[in-house]
């Protein structure tokens, strides 16, 4: 598979599970409720395959395309790397706000489903202009980019998830998506 393919599978994956949060949070807001079932995993899911592992590859990508050295990518770059550091803030701050939640603090729980509508949002307009970037910018890979990254991506996953965690998280996505539409 191809680095671009890679990334919009992710890409596909996190935006399937964004539906799933924002559902959560629009429940989580309108009951009150301290938290729901599910939330340890979906906080994990955005902290793990989110901040550390997916956005970890994309870091790789930009650094391979800052040394094509063309001026029109120094930019987007710029704002997709700050948007990492935000979404990774925002999962600290969902991971913490959902362990007081399911301690029973109903106020945690409107914090959490603060957080996870602005992450949704903030990921999912994230991606479209990633997307757009990618579209524009896969020219710039010669096979040797895309050979080199693509090795570098698997190394990544097995450094940032574990021996199978790539494919458990996959996985989790499917029936997390399947059972909680």
């Amino acid at each position: 598979m191809a680095v671009m393919e890679i990334l919009d599978y992710e890409h596909q994956l996190i935006l399937q599970v964004l539906k799933v949060a924002r559902a959560r949070a629009g429940r989580m807001a309108q009951a009150g409720a301290a938290a729901e079932p599910g939330g340890p995993e979906l906080a994990a899911f955005c902290h793990h395959f989110v901040s550390q592992c997916h956005h970890g590859k994309e870091f790789l990508l930009f650094q391979c395309l800052l040394q094509k050295q063309r001026a029109y990518v120094v930019a987007p770059i710029a704002d997709f790397q700050a948007e990492h550091n935000r979404l990774a803030q925002l999962t600290e701050s969902l991971a913490v706000a959902w362990r007081v939640a399911a301690a029973g603090d109903a106020g945690a729980g409107k914090l959490v489903a603060g957080y996870l509508a602005e992450f949704a949002a903030l990921m999912q307009a994230h991606i479209r202009k990633e997307d757009r970037f990618y579209m524009v910018t896969q020219n710039l890979l010669a096979e040797a980019d895309q050979s080199t990254l693509t090795a570098a991506f698997d190394q990544f996953d097995l450094a940032t998830l574990g021996l199978g965690g790539h494919a458990r998280y996959c996985q989790w996505v499917y029936q997390s998506t399947a059972l909680h539409p």
